[in-house]
């Protein structure tokens, strides 16, 4: 990707440090040049009034076209890097979640600091998405795994996750990908990190196994919720709760894989033929979770056909055909009649629970019964047994319901379009007031002397593409030793 388009108007741009934010970056040029951040963003056409604490934000959800044009001619930056550093295009629901959320991983941020040597702000510490950094995945509690199981597989597929999530906030339409196009309306990033923090407040489980060969985990529930006196359930304590990222694969396979994960890759505490009231409980708590983020369609995949079908095989082993089939990958392993078993169990257990407890399947309540987690401010509707174009309508009604409007929004567009219009023009209250601009200090002038003389004779003839290394390159230079100057006069 190119760097610089054109001939810039400034002399020395710092370089945007990788992953940067654009309301950082447009701070750092404001220091660069004495500015304060007011008077460089007006430059830019961004009128004082509105340059508050929430300015930095603002740039980075929903910058307007003119200050990017602006910004583009001002530093000669490429329109296609500007943009890279904003969020410009993420789903409208993740914004209200984002614009209050900022948690910067330390070590990417001392990365970027080092790199560019000056204050960072990084734009993925607002993405509320990333409930774990993917390039620096902090080692799993000892009470989350079991001992001696191969970690980097599960990494891996934490950081798959990440990665999928990154593009799903630009584009809910790869959700298709994933549980195909007739369950997809019922799915968006903001809905599956939701479900991520309520398996993390309400669920807790360790990961028993990994299997590298089919890339996917299994787990034993350890706890589950209890409900109050009013039957509503509350959380678990801070000290018990998993890692973001054993609750984050947890929420995958339960999206990629849904059946396969919740009948042979999820376990109670206890072995079949050795389950307790107990075990009930926390099956019966997964059930209302997911009943909270699966639409109505799955509920009858498992149910119709020949799923339910007894079948006999030897030793006297009853199991439904579902349980079979989950099981069968294993056939010639030495846990297979214990695979057997516990799918068995869970796939008797859904059923009976489906089938007996008819508040689960037919409640009227469009908002989730659950109470607000994480990040989110809100509770989304639940799926409950409604179908996915259902579910889809009902969020996007409820979005607009709660009436946030573009004036509610982050991004400079919150402000009225008439005050726009009048921030793009000349106010008649001063006719003789001119654009700010800005006047180059003897010290930069200085130091670019320096770098050209250090140089030497520029060619006189150069392409399009060795004129922007070179500028590059000599922007760079002037950039170092301007800190260099700093750091000695302090």
């Amino acid at each position: 990707m190119r760097l610089f388009a054109s001939i810039p108007d400034l002399p020395v741009v710092p370089p945007p440090a990788p992953g940067e934010a654009l309301g950082g970056w447009v701070e750092a040029i404001a220091d660069l040049y004495g500015l304060s951040r007011a008077d460089y963003l007006e430059r830019l056409g961004v009128p004082r009034r509105w340059v508050t604490e929430a300015i930095n934000r603002d740039l980075v959800f929903r910058p307007l076209p003119s200050v990017m044009t602006r910004l583009q001619v001002d530093t000669g930056i490429a329109e296609e890097v500007l943009r890279g550093m904003t969020f410009t295009g993420l789903d409208r629901p993740l914004e209200e979640v984002c614009r209050n959320y900022y948690v910067p991983c330390p070590e990417c941020a001392y990365e970027a600091e080092r790199h560019a040597d000056r204050p960072v702000e990084l734009l993925f510490a607002r993405a509320a998405w990333r409930v774990v950094c993917p390039l620096h995945l902090s080692a799993l509690d000892q009470r989350d795994v079991v001992a001696g199981l191969p970690l980097p597989a599960f990494y891996d597929q934490v950081r798959h996750v990440i990665g999928f999530l990154d593009r799903a906030a630009f584009d809910r339409t790869l959700f298709q990908e994933v549980v195909g196009t007739r369950l997809a309306p019922a799915y968006s990033v903001d809905v599956f990190v939701w479900f991520v923090y309520l398996l993390n407040s309400f669920l807790r489980v360790e990961v028993s196994d990994i299997d590298t060969m089919r890339e996917c985990c299994e787990f034993r529930i350890l706890d589950a919720y209890n409900a109050d006196a009013d039957l509503q359930p509350v959380p678990l304590p801070a000290e018990e709760r998993n890692g973001l990222a054993v609750s984050l694969v947890l929420a995958w396979q339960l999206l990629a894989t849904p059946f396969t994960t919740l009948f042979a890759g999820l376990r109670t505490t206890n072995q079949a033929g050795r389950k307790t009231k107990r075990d009930e409980g926390q099956f019966m708590a997964v059930i209302r979770m997911l009943l909270e983020f699966w639409p109505g369609e799955i509920l009858a995949i498992p149910m119709t056909g020949r799923a339910l079908s007894i079948g006999w095989p030897p030793k006297d082993t009853v199991a439904t055909r579902t349980a079979q089939t989950l099981a069968k990958p294993w056939s010639n392993h030495a846990s297979y009649a214990e695979r057997l078993a516990e799918a068995h169990w869970n796939h008797t257990a859904w059923v009976r629970a489906l089938l007996a407890d008819r508040s689960l399947v037919t409640g009227t309540h469009h908002v989730s019964r659950f109470p607000w987690v994480g990040p989110f401010h809100y509770r989304p509707v639940a799926s409950n047994t409604w179908t996915a174009s259902r579910i889809d309508a009902a969020r996007q009604a409820a979005w607009n319901k709660r009436n946030l409007g573009l004036d509610k929004r982050p991004g400079l567009p919150r402000f009225p379009e008439t005050a726009i219009r009048r921030a793009r023009q000349p106010s008649t209250s001063r006719p003789n007031w001119t654009a700010p601009c800005l006047t180059i200090s003897p010290h930069i002038v200085d130091a670019v002397r320096q770098v050209l003389e250090a140089h030497g004779p520029l060619p006189k003839k150069l392409r399009a593409r060795e004129r922007r290394a070179l500028m590059r390159k000599l922007s760079a230079a002037v950039t170092k030793l301007l800190a260099s100057q700093a750091e000695g006069g302090r």
